[in-house]
């Protein structure tokens, strides 16, 4: 898939700065933009690097993070002086982040004609220290291998000074593939070398994994990962032994008995905080709003968050230890006290003098919190073939709005993939002064010239 020229124009307009970014604090974790824009611009947090190994002239990228405080979302850019804006077959996109690492997905196709795997090119942008700048380093990957956003964690490991990008697939053994035998692709930023493992899953009896939804990054002392299927399960690997084996966890019994179909990332998520992994799920209650069916009406969804320590998985399978944690019912009325939020979403409520409510609104895309344990944030669309969302910051807990922000208001079209991640990458950014401030002339790129 080429970009047409309209997806161009729209790429090279990054949101504006607002005023009040430079004097606000930077928070702990952030919310980011999936997709970049093209632009010069620059700050305290750009990086350069080179797109090949060699050190001819030209070939440079600069990679720049401008973040805000949630429920806003942050945003990249990304620019190559030596290429034009048609030289991108595909928009630059995140394809993982992790600590004070971020993995990026870039198609370089300047011949625009037909897109193959040997022109996406990935590289890893890690925050700079006092002592040190911000560095985007290209990852050399053999040819025609792809990283899949859904198969892919990154490790950072402090103490040896590297990071492990970790690939999981199902492996094919006598031209067909089991559901219990994978392949570990292993880089090593070390050695800048992949290496490739055969891997047979210690399966408990209620092993299910059919799908690769997001991958996610345990850490500790095993340095664990693991690989989620959001309807089943997850599968976890601990990358610092030396005998490496998988194991799995089941996730917790689904809210409501109706199977779920779709895009699994619109109605449920995963995370690792504070030593637990955290289990977000919702369902809506939704009827259609027509007699062809083309619209829906939400009459009320609920939600709830499950936790499971990460001491208490250990090495073994099966572990299913999971703790209710917080619950939102359809029947809860979540109000919208302040006027603000209310005049951002929509009033379904019944009669023009029904308090303004979440009951009613559609809401998905789910991210939870990496600083604030209870919090979760949602995006409402109020046409899910438009260019216009939302997104809410809301206190599961307490049942309250912390906050709603404008999203996609650039123009771009919004999708299953238009969406954001949450991010640790600002606690390592705030250790810059002024990291939201242009320190370039190059203003006038904020209208792609």
């Amino acid at each position: 898939m080429v970009m047409d020229d309209h997806q161009l124009r729209l790429l090279q307009i990054p949101p504006p700065i607002h005023p009040e970014d430079p004097d606000s604090p930077l928070p702990e974790t952030i919310l980011i933009d999936s997709f970049d824009y093209l632009s010069d611009r620059t700050n305290a947090t750009t990086a350069r690097g080179r797109r090949s190994r060699t050190k001819k002239k030209g070939k440079r990228i600069l990679v720049t993070f401008w973040p805000v405080a949630p429920p806003r979302v942050s945003c990249f850019t990304v620019h190559c002086p030596d290429l034009k804006p048609d030289a991108f077959a595909d928009i630059p996109k995140i394809s993982y982040t992790e600590d004070d690492l971020v993995l990026l997905s870039i198609t370089i196709c300047p011949e625009r004609l037909h897109m193959y795997g040997e022109n996406i090119r990935y590289f890893v942008y890690q925050a700079g220290t006092k002592k040190t700048p911000p560095s985007v380093k290209l990852v050399h990957c053999p040819p025609y291998f792809r990283i899949y956003d859904q198969e892919v964690a990154l490790l950072h490991c402090h103490h040896q000074e590297m990071f492990f990008i970790a690939v999981l697939r199902w492996a094919f053994i006598d031209r067909d593939y089991t559901d219990e035998h994978f392949n570990l692709h292993l880089y090593n930023s070390k050695t800048k070398a992949w290496n490739i493992k055969l891997m047979l899953l210690d399966s408990p009896k209620d092993f299910e994994f059919h799908s690769f939804n997001k991958g996610i990054t345990i850490g500790g002392e095993l340095g664990s990962v693991g690989w989620v299927d959001l309807r089943r399960g997850i599968i976890i690997c601990d990358l610092l032994l030396d005998n490496q084996s998988l194991r799995y966890i089941p996730l917790p019994s689904p809210l409501s008995p109706d199977p779920v179909r779709g895009y699994m990332l619109y109605v449920r998520n995963i995370t690792v905080l504070q030593g637990y992994i955290k289990y977000f799920e919702m369902h809506s209650n939704v009827r259609p709003g027509s007699d062809t069916g083309s619209s829906l009406i939400c009459e009320g969804w609920m939600a709830a968050t499950k936790k499971i320590k990460i001491s208490s998985i250990g090495s073994t399978s099966g572990s299913s230890n999971w703790e209710e944690d917080c619950t939102i019912r359809c029947s809860d009325d979540v109000p919208l006290d302040s006027p603000v939020y209310a005049q951002m979403l929509p009033n379904p409520q019944e009669g023009d003098d029904a308090k303004p409510s979440l009951k009613k609104i559609r809401v998905g895309y789910p991210a939870l919190s990496l600083h604030d344990g209870d919090v979760v944030y949602l995006m409402h669309m109020p046409d899910p073939r438009g260019d216009k969302a939302c997104v809410i910051a809301l206190d599961m807990r307490n049942k309250a709005v912390k906050g709603v922000a404008n999203f996609g208001g650039s123009g771009r079209p919004l999708g299953h993939s238009y969406t954001y991640f949450p991010s640790g990458i600002s606690k390592h950014l705030g250790i810059f002064s002024s990291t939201r401030q242009i320190s370039n002339a190059a203003e006038t790129s904020r209208d792609g010239k």
